[in-house]
């Protein structure tokens, strides 16, 4: 799906809404998020063995896929204020299924749920946002850096407050999804009050076919494409896979394990804006990217041999991992604006697709992998998926 800008006032009512709001749907949506997505696989396990778990995470992330597709004819339809609020409604209704039900089937349905609503929440912020910026371009890099910079903030505190309210007794865990639905609410309300007069841009689908051929038939295109998919299919990984393997076999309580995330998550905030400025004023992307993908292989294969560690060793193991992440992150972004313009909607729009095919690609991969090793062998397995990475840095063409 694709937006073609009008003029930023074209609709009178536009007026109203303050680009502000946008940086507090950006942090309130973040937080929910990330107070149950590392718990998720952990919670969902009294319904389903960790391979079945993964194989949820497939279902709904194939979903996600399939509805991004085909959102923008909803979108005509309805208009993105009314379709976030729908969304936003159901998956509220989602959390607290989650947080009440005792029957299998019905976590299940509820999870899947959520994790089909979640990026497209994420899409309808960012249409928002784009909307609201209109045709000031001057004003785009500032805002999106600083709506980054407060979601990775809010990343931060959302696994601190996991710890807070679970502790030491798993069973607290239901009451995270009470938490994230009301924090959620808020997000309701913001939007039925600034947001119901929005003046919709004109929407277009994702020509599927066009994109997947216009990133193929660019060489530093498909590759920075292959490149930033890779770190999605680590984010994946590390979701889902990680908080289990910390709960279930090293044997961590909850305040520990968000602890421990909350530090790894740190090192977003801390790093990603200076290795924008770094790779647009001096060294470029190539380089950093490069060192990113190998302290990433390195770092997430130790968690293999971490089963006696102390709990600083895994602080600092995990802020070491999330330094090369927002390595990648940072450089994949800024390479692939740098080598797109306005006229590239359809690769643009199909670059965004990396999260929920990743989380596809990822969780299917977990499973299998799961079947045949075992669950501390799986984090080596990682490890070397993050050598493709490298190779698809070196066959860049250096912005510097």
């Amino acid at each position: 799906m694709t937006l073609h800008r009008r003029h930023a006032f074209t609709c009178e009512p536009r007026r109203c809404i303050d680009f502000w709001l946008i940086y507090i749907l950006s942090i309130v949506f973040n937080f929910h998020g990330l107070l149950v997505a590392y718990s998720n696989s952990t919670f969902m396990e009294q319904f389903a063995t960790p391979e079945a778990i993964g194989a949820l995470y497939t279902i709904g992330s194939a979903l996600a896929v399939l509805s991004f597709l085909f959102i923008s004819r909803i979108l005509r339809k309805v208009g993105n204020a009314k379709l976030t609020l729908g969304l936003a409604l159901l998956e509220v209704l989602a959390l607290v299924t989650l947080g009440f039900t005792t029957h299998a089937a019905t976590a299940i349905v509820a999870f899947v749920t959520f994790l089909v609503l979640n990026p497209l929440l994420y899409l309808n912020i960012d249409i928002f946002s784009e909307s609201l910026i209109g045709n000031n371009e001057s004003s785009t890099g500032s805002k999106r850096g600083l709506t980054l910079t407060l979601m990775s903030v809010a990343a931060v505190f959302g696994p601190l407050a996991l710890a807070f309210i679970v502790g030491d007794n798993d069973a607290n865990l239901h009451t995270t999804y009470y938490v994230s639905a009301s924090v959620f609410s808020i997000f309701i309300l913001i939007v039925l009050a600034k947001f119901r007069h929005f003046c919709d841009p004109v929407y277009s689908e994702i020509k599927v076919l066009s994109a997947i051929h216009g990133f193929w038939e660019q060489k530093d295109i498909r590759n920075v494409f292959l490149a930033h998919f890779v770190l999605q299919v680590f984010f994946s990984w590390m979701v889902i896979y990680f908080p289990l393997y910390l709960a279930t076999h090293i044997g961590f309580t909850w305040d520990i394990i968000g602890s421990i995330i909350a530090v790894g998550l740190f090192a977003y905030v801390v790093c990603e804006y200076p290795v924008g400025i770094l790779a647009d004023k001096y060294i470029g992307e190539k380089e950093m990217m490069a060192a990113g993908f190998l302290i990433l292989a390195v770092s997430v294969s130790w968690i293999s041999f971490m089963a006696t560690a102390p709990v600083l060793a895994w602080m600092i193991l995990m802020f070491i991992s999330r330094v090369g992440a927002s390595l990648v992150e940072a450089t994949t972004e800024s390479y692939f604006f740098k080598h797109t313009k306005g006229t590239d909607a359809n690769i643009m729009s199909f670059f965004r697709l990396t999260r929920p095919l990743a989380m596809l690609v990822g969780a299917l991969a977990g499973s299998v992998t799961l079947l045949y090793l075992p669950f501390e062998l799986m984090f080596i397995v990682l490890g070397f998926m993050m050598i493709p990475g490298i190779f698809f840095t070196i066959a860049l063409k250096d912005t510097k």
